[in-house]
């Protein structure tokens, strides 16, 4: 009789989940839902309070979203700093695979990163119907029109092009956000200290950038910028998150309200609390963690009033809220500038990572691990985590499985669908084999279960899979060890050797592992 019972509530169990999905599947037939993705830039996983206890920083917007949500504790950027996360989020795809390799930065002048033909998130979701808009940093670099073309070749690898002579800002770009699947764009070219200094809509500056960074200071007697900016008129650092977070709303109430029976995608790539560190004086000595606490309680503001306007419009229940950040924190206590930041730099006792070590850029969990809160209301379970290991390349099939919509193999090839762990159906360690990190120096690290093996000295892939190459390894045991000061290489030396291969075959491979 005991097995009996125990048989027949495990079939219901099944049933429970089974007929979730079916339902998931059928509101995806017959009404899709709209999908808002929120990217924080360069925020910590700790200065979210849901997620630390201990943060000095007032996140109400956020703590309540992850009341709302299923929240993924164990979820990863594509990479640990600003370009290959956005790769990685956008098309699938780890970014070490493009033309920058396996490290790097890419200026706003040199050109786009994302290769022709190569479908994004948004034209995945075009395809399938959806209206489609980007709001915010783009930093996947744009084709300006140039005067003298001859010069291409040498924007695309310089790092700091200054002969802004040569740039037709008055022009439509040659390429930029509208040719990767977004009906609608407002946003910046990359960081708000990078240049251009000024808002691009639909692949055209708004104003063309014309003065200097010492113009800038002249005219309103700050410049939170670079020394070498090129700025349009109106462009200052206090005035771009609330201009944003007025775009962001727009498009949702007009795509709502002019096209009530399409379903809408938005992509909200906040700026904040990357550098420059300038919050609205309204929010000064709003926290107890200085400025960067200060712009981090702007952030959760401007989280609310996009959520807010989602309830206002009547849209609540059928739009999935993602809400995530594009990399770890800066480590400001070393060699910032402070002429970047409003107002004091002291660290208060915050630690922007929680229970992690590492920034932004490294290797350390404390640089890529992210918040994820997903929400559906009505759909998905509120209030409920989720420890299966994720990563942004995962979205796009995670989307893709929900709405029923079949990808190519050239599309997302480094990504997995978490979607029954989102359902509830399944909780793996992760859907993949294996993920891959990648520090802005260029060496490689490999995540497996609760392991992590970080491989010193190759910086390229090419080195990575010579075997005369001096090398050097370091390995944690993540559920022990989570600040990772122990390496336990030397004690197992046949894990430290499997998964040396296994990341030599990521990385010689094309994806789909």
């Amino acid at each position: 009789m005991r097995t009996t019972l125990i048989t027949l509530a495990g079939w219901l169990a099944l049933a429970s989940v089974t007929s979730q999905k079916i339902a998931l599947a059928a509101t995806s037939e017959t009404q899709r839902p709209n999908i808002v993705i929120i990217l924080a830039d360069d925020m910590g996983y700790g200065d979210v309070g849901a997620l630390n206890v201990d943060s000095r920083i007032p996140t109400p917007n956020l703590n309540r979203l992850a009341e709302e949500s299923v929240t993924f504790t164990d979820a990863h950027s594509a990479g640990s700093y600003c370009v290959p996360s956005r790769y990685g989020l956008l098309t699938g795809r780890y970014m070490w695979r493009t033309r920058l390799g396996s490290g790097g930065n890419l200026a706003n002048l040199a050109g786009t990163l994302i290769e022709t033909g190569r479908m994004t998130i948004a034209d995945v979701l075009q395809g399938a119907g959806y209206d489609t808009g980007l709001v915010g940093k783009w930093h996947q670099g744009i084709d300006w029109k140039l005067y003298d073309e001859a010069a291409r070749s040498v924007i695309r690898v310089h790092p700091n092009y200054q002969d802004f002579r040569n740039i037709d800002f008055g022009s439509p770009v040659l390429r930029g956000p509208a040719d990767y699947g977004f009906d609608y764009s407002f946003g910046t070219a990359g960081s708000a200290e990078m240049n251009p200094c000024t808002f691009i809509m639909n692949n055209k500056a708004t104003v063309i950038p014309t003065r200097s960074s010492q113009a800038a200071q002249e005219k309103h007697g700050e410049w939170y910028g670079r020394d070498d900016n090129i700025i349009a008129a109106g462009y200052t650092m206090d005035r771009l998150v609330p201009t944003l977070s007025d775009k962001a709303c727009e498009f949702v109430e007009n795509a709502t309200r002019t096209r009530p029976q399409q379903p809408f995608f938005l992509y909200y790539a906040m700026t904040t609390p990357h550098n420059p560190i300038v919050p609205h004086r309204k929010f000064v000595r709003s926290s107890r963690a200085g400025a960067y606490g200060d712009f981090v309680v702007e952030l959760d503001d401007h989280v609310g009033r996009l959520l807010r306007k989602i309830s206002e419009l009547g849209i609540e229940e059928n739009t999935i809220v993602i809400f995530t950040s594009d990399n770890g924190p800066v480590d400001r206590t070393r060699g910032y500038p402070s002429r970047w930041v409003r107002g004091d730099t002291g660290i208060y006792g915050h630690d922007s990572n929680g229970p992690f070590h590492g920034w932004k850029a490294g290797l350390l969990e404390g640089g890529h691990r992210v918040p994820f809160f997903v929400r559906w209301p009505g759909k998905l379970k509120s209030g409920t985590r989720c420890s299966t290991t994720i990563v942004f390349n995962d979205v796009i099939p995670t989307l893709a499985e929900m709405l029923d919509l079949s990808l190519n193999d050239e599309t997302a090839e480094d990504g997995r669908s978490f979607f029954k762990a989102l359902t509830g159906e399944a909780n793996p360690e992760s859907f993949h084999e294996a993920i891959v990190h990648k520090h802005s120096n260029g060496t490689f690290a490999i995540r497996r279960g609760a392991f992590k093996l970080t491989v010193n000295g190759p910086k390229t892939i090419a080195q990575i899979m010579d075997d005369a190459f001096p090398v050097s390894f370091a390995l944690h045991d993540l559920d022990r060890d989570i600040e990772e000061t122990t390496d336990v290489s030397r004690s197992h030396p046949e894990k430290v050797k499997q998964m040396h291969v296994l990341l030599k075959k990521y990385v010689s491979s094309d994806g789909r592992q």
